[in-house]
């Protein structure tokens, strides 16, 4: 059986999952010993998920992600696509979690927080005029940039996507996916 360990409220966790369920692969979630040495042997920098599969264990979401869609089905094959998937998982790697996330844990974000967190969604729903994903169909992109964006708005509000009708339209096409679904918040 093919473990992620992690949290289920991890967005990073969050991507794991939704890439299994999207690419059929069965998986079972288990906790990690947040900083400990166990945690520590299973990924070096004390972060989720990590991915056990047999005598493989795998850590950093990308790399997880990349393994369980072993066929490439969430991946365009068209070069110029598959460059614009790669190019939202990174953003959504180096600057989405850094504004949707990190700052708004807590009870109550601040609003320096609210108004990046703000910007960066704006920056969404203007990547998605005349598309229905950031890559030509359902891709990776979607799947890390989904649990970010819905982290975003459980803190911010349901008005966070008021005056955002692409990014709007997106969040509800991903929350109908059945593997959108089985996640827990």
């Amino acid at each position: 059986m093919t473990t992620i360990h992690g949290f289920s409220p991890s967005t990073y966790t969050q991507t794991a999952l939704l890439v299994a369920a999207e690419a059929g692969v069965d998986v079972e979630l288990a906790p990690l010993e947040l900083g400990q040495a166990s945690h520590y042997a299973m990924h070096p920098f004390g972060k989720m998920p990590v991915l056990r599969d047999g005598e493989l264990t795998l850590f950093e979401t990308l790399a997880i992600a990349t393994y369980l869609d072993a066929e490439r089905a969430l991946q365009p094959s068209d070069p110029v696509e598959h460059a614009r998937m790669h190019q939202w998982i990174s953003a959504a790697i180096d600057y989405g979690y850094a504004a949707l996330v990190s700052p708004l844990h807590g009870d109550t974000p601040s609003s320096d927080a609210i108004a990046e967190a703000g910007k960066q969604l704006e920056l969404l729903d203007g990547a998605l005029a005349g598309r229905e994903h950031f890559a030509s169909s359902l891709s990776l992109a979607d799947l890390f940039l989904f649990p970010m964006v819905r982290f975003a708005v459980a803190a911010i509000g349901d008005g966070a996507l008021e005056r955002l009708p692409n990014l709007r339209g997106w969040v509800g096409r991903m929350s109908e996916r059945e593997s959108a679904r089985s996640l827990s918040q």
